[in-house]
């Protein structure tokens, strides 16, 4: 297929646009790019927040509803977690930091749920500090990788439990990053 230069692509400099059409390099290139920007009408990156807070010893269930227009093809899951209450020590205070329980560094489980095929992406409740990073907030990590394709209309549920005290409420934010793929039905 014959991929010219489109008209004013190289401005007025028709011997450039000429020599660059005859380059296999940049044909290819220009090509990877035509490719690109066609995909890009049907697939784009995109990225599901999810934000809350959970007073101690409960469990609250949180969803992100996938839009009916698009598949949703999740990637990585990232968030942050926090508590911080001066008037009542936590049960997990940060680690190795002596004396200082104002801060928590960890209480928050979750259990990741389809909830549309009632599959469940979490064997039971996981500590939310191995998932999301940077977690508490204590260390930086990849994002965890969750390879899940979610339909159109589908449910992700998120099922969370703070084990703290029941003066201690806990602070997330989730994100699902991943891509939308706008297919037909």
């Amino acid at each position: 297929m014959n991929r010219s230069p489109m008209p004013g692509q190289y401005g007025n400099n028709p011997e450039m646009a000429q020599e660059i059409s005859e380059n296999p390099t940049f044909s290819s290139l220009a090509s990877e790019l035509l490719h690109e920007r066609e995909v890009q009408a049907m697939r784009w990156q995109y990225v599901y927040n999810l934000s809350g807070s959970i007073a101690g010893q409960t469990s609250q269930v949180f969803n992100i509803t996938i839009e009916q227009g698009t598949d949703f093809l999740c990637k990585w899951l990232t968030g942050s977690t926090f508590s911080y209450d001066a008037q009542n020590a936590s049960a997990f205070p940060i680690p190795n930091s002596e004396g200082v329980t104002a801060w928590a560094g960890r209480g928050l489980s979750v259990k990741i749920t389809d909830s549309n095929s009632g599959r469940e992406l979490t064997s039971g409740f996981v500590p939310m500090e191995l998932l999301c990073s940077p977690g508490y907030g204590l260390n930086f990590q990849y994002p965890f990788p969750l390879r899940y394709l979610f339909g159109r209309n589908n449910k992700v549920k998120f099922d969370i439990r703070n084990r703290d005290a029941a003066t201690r409420t806990h602070y997330f934010e989730i994100a699902l990053i991943g891509f939308k793929y706008a297919t037909p039905n």
